[in-house]
């Protein structure tokens, strides 16, 4: 059975979310009545050497979202190709990103009434589910806006950091309106889960070690690791992500690829 297809078929109890990972940070988070995705990046420009994996996970008509999150506008993760395919096939699906992915959308030939620029300190209502934007990255180190995500769906807080930068822990720029939008939040103060951006070689982003403090930091039960098993040149074992949690309040759960993780209020 195909990715898509147990996406379709998964069934999510109240106060439940279900995260799929389908490599890089791209992401399906459903709840009870909602469903988006973040950062989808499936249409594998180039030469397939390139990639860990032989073809995308999933089509364009294959599902019909509620929302996308595109994080920042790089085509790993605002995939034009992607996104104009699946807006022609899924009419209802409505697109935010920061203000270059927006326009990379419009410009790509999504309506502009399906569109929206977002800003950091925004909040978004997508259905049953409302979204916070958090920044990513200081403007010393970006070339585009890099937004995070609270998604939170009933009081279940899921975080996606987006390209969250090396050395958020000691930047408080980042961290105390972090802090601000996940107190503010319905809920506990901290995310329920974190996926995080991380690598062990690119000092671009945290590295395992960081990528703990940062979870611990919010106060996030769970810490998933995102941004790998995509690119061959850019991959990652994340054995010792995991490894990074030992004897620390939050754990870590390694999603596999085109997997799927359930987190439930009631048996968390």
């Amino acid at each position: 059975m195909r990715v898509a297809d147990r996406i379709r078929t998964q069934s999510v109890a109240p106060n439940t979310v279900a995260i799929w990972w389908l490599g890089q940070n791209s992401y399906v988070v459903q709840g009870p009545a909602v469903s988006m995705m973040i950062d989808p990046f499936f249409s594998r420009p180039g030469d397939p050497a390139r990639y860990v994996h032989d073809g995308a996970p999933i089509r364009a008509d294959e599902l019909q979202p509620d929302a996308v999150l595109c994080t920042h506008n790089h085509s790993d993760h605002t995939d034009p190709p992607f996104l104009v395919a699946l807006a022609q096939a899924s009419p209802e699906t409505r697109f935010f990103g920061p203000p270059e992915s927006a326009r990379a959308m419009v410009e790509a030939g999504i309506g502009t009434e399906r569109v929206r620029a977002v800003s950091p300190g925004e909040a978004l209502q997508v259905g049953g589910a409302t979204v916070g934007v958090v920044l990513s990255k200081t403007a010393e180190v970006s070339d585009v806006g890099h937004f995070g995500y609270i998604v939170n769906i009933g009081g279940m807080k899921v975080y996606d950091t987006g390209d969250i930068m090396r050395g958020v822990t000691r930047e408080p720029s980042l961290m105390a309106p972090l802090r601000l939008a996940l107190s503010a939040a319905e809920g506990r103060a901290g995310p329920h889960i974190a996926l995080i951006t991380t690598s062990p070689t690119e000092d671009e982003f945290p590295d395992f070690d960081e990528a703990a403090q940062l979870a611990i930091a919010v106060g996030a039960r769970v810490a998933v690791p995102a941004h790998y098993d995509c690119f061959a040149r850019r991959t990652f074992d994340p054995k010792p992500f995991a490894a990074a949690f030992a004897g620390t309040p939050t754990r870590a759960e390694i999603i596999p690829y085109c997997g799927c993780y359930l987190y439930s209020l009631t048996n968390a």
